[in-house]
């Protein structure tokens, strides 16, 4: 049996059903946009000498949520349940990582500026989209003008000297491992006592992501440390002027912390409190103290000028 479509959007299936009565011959078909469901049938008896050839239309109206609109009745794309926020990734998969990356530059900058003017809680900012991508350029940028701001203050100071200033690569291996372990490892081992002594406000990202951003005015620092005075030849006054700005970086990165370390920290016993209160303080002092006595302290010996 021949039989034409009665609508020309779509592909049609068949479907034949054959009962005491004649036999049924049913086109379908889907049309993406909304999935309207469109039904037509033909109706043929047993009695060969009477046929009756009708055609139906039955409109069942609009299905949503089965398949994602398309004006050109597209197929349906399985790879669209990948945006299903809820959905869990395996470690072992791209898009289980995705998550601490998404930011943009306008996110990004704006923290750091909130890291820089402590002035409102971070992680109210923050919310719940932490970011590892931020830390991480940050820590890399601090490396980079670390070794750059040292090397060219010690290039000034040894040319005024008038000796001859040797080039220590060593400096930006040591820049390295101090700012990334303590961007990464020290905000790790914070999360690992904070969960041992039983705190339910720990997130680990969280806490990554604020000692990432509170490495923000070592930038600023570091190029300070490049003092103009070294060209009137006055070392002792430019090593007063790479101890304060030391000592602000060292004020303006531990405020940060505690503002906003200090609620989590407050969520386990006091006295436990206290002690991870002063560690954090006091390691970030001792990040302070080894950015102004590694990359920013200069001895001439032997008609030579090097780092100490």
């Amino acid at each position: 049996m021949s039989s034409r479509p009665v609508n020309q959007q779509g592909d049609y299936d068949t479907l034949i059903d054959v009962d005491a009565e004649g036999i049924q011959i049913s086109f379908y078909s889907m049309d993406a946009i909304g999935l309207t469901m469109q039904i037509h049938y033909i109706r043929k008896t047993v009695d060969l000498g009477e046929s009756d050839l009708e055609f139906h239309d039955f409109h069942t109206g609009d299905i949503q949520g089965k398949m994602p609109p398309s004006g050109q009745g597209a197929p349906f794309n399985p790879e669209v349940l990948d945006d299903d926020p809820n959905r869990v990734y395996s470690i072992w998969t791209v898009r289980f990582y995705q998550q601490f990356f998404n930011v943009d530059t306008t996110d990004v900058a704006q923290r750091c500026v909130y890291a820089l003017y402590p002035r409102v809680s971070f992680v109210e900012t923050v919310g719940d989209n932490p970011d590892l991508y931020g830390p991480f350029w940050i820590a890399s940028t601090v490396i980079l003008v670390l070794f750059f701001s040292s090397t060219v203050a010690g290039a000034i100071a040894s040319h005024l000297s008038g000796v001859r200033y040797e080039y220590n690569f060593g400096l930006l291996s040591a820049a390295t491992g101090l700012m990334y372990g303590y961007t990464f490892i020290v905000p790790i081992a914070l999360w690992a006592a904070l969960k041992y002594y039983k705190s339910d406000h720990a997130r680990l990202l969280e806490c990554m992501t604020l000692y990432g951003y509170a490495n923000t005015i070592w930038v600023p620092v570091a190029l300070v440390s490049i003092s103009p005075i070294e060209i009137f030849n006055l070392p002792t006054v430019s090593n007063v002027v790479r101890w304060i700005s030391a000592g602000i970086g060292y004020a303006v990165s531990t405020t940060f912390l505690i503002r906003n370390l200090f609620p989590v920290l407050n969520s386990i016993e006091a006295k436990t409190s206290k002690i991870l209160l002063i560690l954090v303080v006091l390691a970030n002092f001792g990040l302070a103290l080894a950015v102004k006595v590694l990359f920013f302290a200069y001895s001439i010996e032997n008609n030579t000028a090097t780092n100490n």
